[in-house]
């Protein structure tokens, strides 16, 4: 851990060295901040990338702290987002454990009071698999060109990533993607399809990304955690 002065504020910042071709700067949920650069990269070059990269880096800084202060009740009334929207919670005690969209509402009929949080992460799940599957499905037809197809996808709870792909091909996204935009969600299923094709983020995995979507840029900067 090195803590660089940028503008003013201390920056505790984890250094990790790779193979990689690239330099990349990472914030996660829990407002660490790491720097990935290739294996030769001089270190004395970290503090100008930083500089040049600030505003992004503390808007990411600054809404992780926004984000740590806001902890869920799950009770009856409570925001929560879907689709980048944000809608209320109705809970009922009911002999039935059950999840519906109704009215602009998310109703959650429960046993115990206790149920509801899990209830709702099952929900999202059931949410998650259709909507990804229907945003994937076209992405694979358009990465189709390349004689690239992924092996599997599968969908999880993840800290620090929106998403994931091994070099067998099996691609991983994040649980929380279906709280946000689908422009959003698209954007991450494609960076991990483009990652068939250049296993890296090198400028031709970049150039790839624009090609095949080019607002990419834009809906990025959206993901968040909400």
């Amino acid at each position: 851990m090195k803590t660089f002065i940028i503008k003013g504020r201390a920056v505790n910042c984890e250094i990790k060295r790779s193979r990689r071709k690239s330099v990349a700067l990472y914030v996660f949920p829990d407002g660490r901040v790491e720097i990935r650069t290739p294996l030769l990269y001089n270190i004395n070059e970290i503090e100008p990338f930083l500089i040049k990269h600030s505003r992004w880096l503390f808007n990411r800084l600054d809404s992780k702290k926004e984000n740590a202060l806001t902890t869920k009740s799950f009770s009856d009334g409570e925001l929560h987002y879907f689709l980048g929207k944000q809608y209320p919670i109705k809970v009922n005690l009911s002999a039935r454990n059950s999840v519906a969209f109704q009215n602009d509402t998310i109703v959650i009929s429960t046993k115990s009071l206790e149920l509801v949080e899990s209830l709702l992460d099952r929900w999202y799940l059931e949410q998650a698999k259709r909507v990804f599957q229907e945003i994937a499905i076209p992405l694979i037809k358009q990465m189709a060109k390349y004689n690239v197809a992924p092996k599997s996808f599968s969908i999880r709870k993840m800290k620090t990533r929106w998403g994931s792909c091994s070099r067998k091909g099996s691609i991983s996204l994040n649980l929380h993607l279906i709280k946000l935009p689908e422009p959003c969600i698209k954007e991450v299923i494609l960076h991990e399809l483009c990652h068939l094709v250049h296993f890296n983020h090198s400028k031709e995995f970049y150039a790839l990304m624009t090609a095949e979507m080019p607002d990419w840029k834009t809906w990025k900067k959206e993901i968040k955690f909400v």
